[in-house]
C-alpha cells in the first residue's frame, strides 16, 4: 500500500513508541495515586506537558504561564476551547456576543454551532474568499478595533492549516485588529490540529486558546491537548478533579510521553521535512494534472494560484469522475487517499470549504485529497502517480462517467 492519507492520521513514530513502551512499564500506575508509584507516574504525566509546553511558544514558569490541559484528542481540546470560554465568560457576568466559524473548520467546531446558539452566542459563519481563506476583516473588522463594548463577549475560531485543502490561516486580520484586546473582542481560539507538524509555532499562535493533537505528526491516538495562554479563563465542560479541574478521567501517562517526544522528534526537523514534502507535493500536483489532462480530464489544483499552503495536502479535482469512485478505485489500486476530513470519511456530502469556496458542482463533486508525511518518499509518490495515471486512464474511459451534478 502506498499511504497518501497522512492528513487523517501517521504511523507512530518508532522513537514514540520506544519512549512509549518504556513508561508502560515504569509509570503504569495512576498518577492521581498518593503511592510512590503513583507520585512517579504524576512525575513523567508533569515532565511531557513540560516538554510540549516548550514547543508550543507558550510561558511555561512563573506566576503568568501558560496551561496545557490533556484530552482525548483534538475534537474535545475544540469544544473546550470555545464551549469552556464561554461558560466562563457567562459565569463572570459578560454576556454572549457572536460566535465566529468558517467552513474550513473540523466538524468538531462547526457543529458548535448549535451549542453556542443554546447559550446565547449567536452563531455567524465568515465567508471564504476563491483561495479558501476566511474574510476575517470584512466581516469583523469594523467591530474589533477597540476594547469589547458592554462586556459582551465575542469568540472566534480559526483552523491554521485547513484539513480539507492545507490553505494556512493565520488570523493576522484579527489580531492586527484587536492587539491586547483578544481577551476582550474576540476571543480567539486556534486549531492547529493540522498545523505544527509542519509550521513552526510563533505569532500566528497568539490566539487564546490552541488545540493540538499527535497522532498527525507521528504520536499516539488518543490523546490531545488544549493550550490555554494565562489569564484566560476556562470552565470545565467534562468536570471532574484532574486536569487542575478542567478535565476529568485519568490522566494517560503513557499517551502523554508519546505526545511530548512525538512534539520533540517533529521540532527538531520541521524545517527540512517541510520543504523536502513541498517540492514532492508540488511535483506529484504537476504530473497528476497532466497524466489526467492527457486522459481527457480536465483536472485542477484546489485552490489554484499562490495561496499559502502547508506542504504537506494536495488537494486535486478530476471533474465529470466521482470523488467516492476515485477513492475507491485508489484503494483497490493500493493507494490510500480520501474525499476529505476522516471524521466525514463515508459521507455523501461534499468538503465544506470546498463548496464555500464557489466552484462549481463538478469540482466540488469530483475533489480527492491526497496527503503526505515523513514516511512519504520519493519512490513512493512516483509508484502513486503511475497507478493513478493508469487509474485515470481506464476511468475515463468507461461508458459510464458522473455529470458532477
Amino acid at each position: 500500500m502506498i499511504y497518501l492519507d497522512h492528513a487523517a492520521a501517521t504511523p507512530l513514530h518508532p522513537g514514540v513508541a520506544e519512549a512509549m513502551a518504556r513508561v508502560q512499564a515504569e509509570a503504569f500506575a495512576n498518577p492521581s495515586s498518593l503511592h510512590a508509584a503513583g507520585r512517579r507516574a504524576r512525575a513523567v504525566l508533569e515532565a511531557a506537558r513540560e516538554r510540549i509546553l516548550a514547543h508550543l511558544g507558550a510561558v511555561s514558569t512563573g506566576p503568568h504561564r501558560d496551561r496545557l490541559v490533556f484530552t482525548s484528542g483534538a475534537t474535545e481540546a475544540n469544544r473546550l476551547g470555545i464551549l469552556g470560554v464561554a461558560d466562563a465568560a457567562i459565569a463572570s457576568g459578560r454576556s454572549p456576543g457572536r460566535f465566529l466559524f468558517t467552513a474550513r473548520d473540523h466538524a468538531s467546531i462547526r457543529s458548535l454551532a448549535g451549542g453556542m446558539a443554546d447559550r446565547g452566542f449567536e452563531p455567524f459563519e465568515v465567508p471564504l474568499d476563491a483561495s479558501g481563506v476566511p474574510m476575517w476583516a470584512a466581516s469583523i473588522e469594523p467591530e474589533i478595533a477597540g476594547p469589547a463594548v458592554g462586556g459582551r463577549c465575542e469568540i472566534a475560531a480559526s483552523t491554521t492549516v485547513c484539513g480539507q485543502t492545507g490553505v494556512i490561516d493565520a488570523f493576522s486580520p484579527v489580531e492586527s485588529c484587536s492587539g491586547e484586546h483578544l481577551s476582550g473582542n474576540p476571543v480567539v481560539h486556534a486549531d492547529a490540529t493540522q498545523a505544527c507538524g509542519w509550521l513552526e509555532f510563533g505569532e500566528r499562535f497568539a490566539a487564546k486558546t490552541v488545540s493540538v493533537a499527535p497522532h498527525k505528526f507521528g504520536g499516539p491516538r488518543g490523546i490531545g491537548g488544549l493550550l490555554v495562554r494565562r489569564g484566560m479563563p476556562l470552565a470545565a465542560v467534562t468536570p471532574g478533579s484532574q486536569e487542575s479541574g478542567l478535565r476529568g478521567g485519568t490522566e494517560a501517562v503513557v499517551l502523554a510521553e508519546g505526545f511530548a517526544t512525538a512534539v520533540e522528534l517533529v521540532a527538531a526537523d520541521r524545517g527540512r521535512e517541510a520543504a523536502r514534502i513541498a517540492l514532492l507535493r508540488d511535483a506529484f500536483e504537476r504530473r497528476v494534472v497532466a497524466s489526467a489532462r492527457r486522459a481527457g480530464i480536465a483536472a485542477e489544483v484546489i485552490p489554484a494560484g499562490g495561496a499559502p499552503r502547508a506542504p504537506h495536502i494536495s488537494t486535486i479535482a478530476f471533474p465529470g469522475l466521482d470523488r467516492q469512485a476515485v477513492v475507491m478505485a485508489a484503494d483497490l489500486a493500493g493507494i490510500a487517499c480520501s474525499t476529505g476530513t476522516a471524521c466525514a470519511s463515508g459521507s455523501a456530502e461534499p468538503s465544506p470549504a470546498i463548496v464555500a469556496m464557489g466552484f462549481s458542482r463538478a469540482i466540488v463533486a469530483a475533489a480527492v485529497r491526497f496527503s503526505f508525511g515523513r514516511t512519504t518518499h520519493d519512490h513512493d509518490a512516483d509508484a502513486a502517480f503511475d497507478v493513478i495515471g493508469r487509474m485515470l486512464s481506464a476511468m475515463a474511459a468507461a461508458p459510464r462517467r458522473t455529470s458532477g451534478a
